[in-house]
């Protein structure tokens, strides 16, 4: 287990180091703080659930970028740097590297999806206590145990679609190519039907399609912001997306130690 939590260790370090993913959680960081001076427009007694919906897109939008690139970026670089080999000469099993790299960028996802969460609730809190009085006794308040709730298990699926991308790293020797085709994979499991001809119903579409995370199920917990949590709603979603890790973490494993480098 040493190789392991040292594979973690190191993965997370190299993912502090990305210039992309401190971009991208500063973009996101600004476009929650933003939420704000939209609000300067008068949307009346939906405020709140304007300021939500910001948080929703910057976590879901920007975290996705930073699933895929971390998860891509840090499996190639070492296959480029040929550290794969020196990796491998050791006592370092397939599956350590491989979950290595998952436990390490899901690290770093859970820090991006930490701050986000602190970052929309002190927004709605501070929303919340500008409104006027008889706009906020008529409003749905934020639960922010339930808001909460819901960034985790944002986090959730962004740890997911980072599996699917170890995934196709380890079928792949280059690195725009996995990022390519984990991008293709990510829109279609949040296209309302995962096809793959537009529409047109097929076997092959059909078993494609329950092959692929169905993401949209997440969005079941957006209620949670402004209602009551539904624990057993979240214990499902939670187990989904830690057995579809485990698959897709097992067959990267299976496969990469197949390979020859």
């Amino acid at each position: 287990m040493r190789a392991f939590f040292a594979i973690t260790k190191n993965t997370f370090r190299e993912a502090r180091r990305e210039k992309l993913v401190l971009l991208a959680a500063l973009a996101a960081l600004m476009l929650v703080g933003a939420a704000n001076y939209f609000l300067k427009l008068d949307f009346g007694h939906e405020r709140l659930k304007f300021v939500f919906d910001f948080s929703n897109g910057a976590l879901g939008f920007f975290g996705s970028i930073i699933a895929v690139v971390l998860s891509c970026k840090t499996f190639h670089s070492e296959l480029e740097n040929r550290t794969i080999v020196t990796l491998l000469s050791k006592p370092v099993r397939a599956w350590q590297f491989v979950f290595g790299k998952m436990s390490g960028v899901g690290i770093m996802l859970g820090v991006f999806a930490a701050a986000i969460a602190l970052a929309g609730a002190a927004t709605l809190f501070y929303t919340q206590s500008t409104l006027p009085r008889n706009v906020a006794a008529s409003a749905d308040l934020p639960n922010y145990a339930g808001f909460f709730a819901f960034c985790a298990l944002q986090w959730a699926k962004l740890c997911t679609i980072a599996a699917v991308s170890v995934f196709v790293c380890s079928l792949s020797n280059s690195m725009m190519f996995s990022t390519v085709v984990s991008f293709m994979f990510l829109a279609a499991s949040l296209m309302a039907s995962a096809t793959m001809w537009l529409g047109v119903e097929t076997a092959a579409s059909r078993i494609f399609a329950s092959l692929l995370p169905d993401l949209r199920m997440f969005s079941a917990a957006e209620a949670f912001a402004f209602g009551k949590v539904d624990w057993i709603v979240f214990a499902i979603l939670a187990a989904y997306a830690l057995v579809y890790c485990a698959l897709c973490g097992a067959l990267a494993a299976w496969i990469f130690g197949r390979r020859e480098f």
